[in-house]
């Protein structure tokens, strides 16, 4: 099992492969101003350390600040910036992700943005966290996870999964508007939506049918199950998510 620790300003994580292109990830969005991400400082056989982000994570279940309108939107402001800031990420044929490279091409996406990756100073996103599952993609793939977990549209009764649809679907609807979502990228946004989750099922699986005590974990917490049942809950409410975002 993973097990990351901090000690004052710094946090020790373990590394993998595509660490030290995460590295260089973290390097360049800082270099172009976006500080809301955690800065490297050293890469050892099988440990990271890097900067702590100072704040609250958005962890389960959520604080009355987190929850708040103005956190959907200084979240979804914090992405697009964080987007726009690895847009031109410097790209090597020595690079090395965890994931695959996902078309179109429009940034460096993280792979699982979701409020438990977000750091918060009251009503107002500040960070970014937990870069393993970055990787090359289009915007959506973010933005998708992002309305999915805020929204949120999963059954299985996390903060706000029990608010009644036309509030869910609004908060979807104002965390595109806040990040400035395409028409394209709307268009497309609830099928990127089942695809991520379906993805995630076969990760699941996979992973833990080879062994993986993270993945061997989550299949018996019935994590799967729980992703099955949002794939059917939102192709169910496919045409009134569509509507609501436009």
């Amino acid at each position: 099992m993973e097990r990351i620790t901090r000690a004052d300003d710094r946090v020790h994580r373990p590394a993998g492969p595509w660490t030290p292109t995460v590295h260089r990830l973290l390097e360049h969005v800082h270099g172009r101003g976006f500080v809301g991400v955690p800065e490297p400082i050293a890469i050892g056989e099988t440990v990271e350390t890097v900067t702590f982000v100072a704040g609250t994570a958005g962890d389960y279940p959520w604080n009355q600040d987190i929850a708040s309108e103005a956190a959907l939107v200084t979240t979804a402001r914090m992405l697009r910036h964080y987007h726009d800031a690895a847009a031109d990420f410097p790209r090597s044929d020595t690079d090395v992700w965890s994931q695959a490279e996902r078309l179109p091409v429009e940034t460096i996406v993280h792979g699982d943005f979701a409020p438990y990756n977000c750091v918060y100073d009251g009503i107002a996103a500040v960070g970014i966290i937990d870069f393993d599952t970055a990787h090359p993609g289009p915007r959506v793939w973010d933005v998708a996870s992002a309305v999915y977990r805020f929204a949120p549209f999963t059954t299985g009764g996390v903060e706000g999964g029990s608010a009644p649809l036309d509030a869910r679907l609004a908060r979807a609807a104002e965390f595109c508007r806040a990040y400035g979502l395409d028409e394209r990228s709307r268009s497309v946004l609830v099928d990127t939506m089942l695809a991520s989750l379906v993805a995630l099922v076969t990760t699941i699986e996979t992973e833990a049918a080879a062994g993986d005590p993270k993945f061997v974990s989550d299949l018996a917490h019935g994590h799967v199950e729980l992703y099955r049942a949002d794939v059917a809950w939102i192709e169910e409410h496919a045409d009134a998510i569509r509507a609501a975002i436009g």
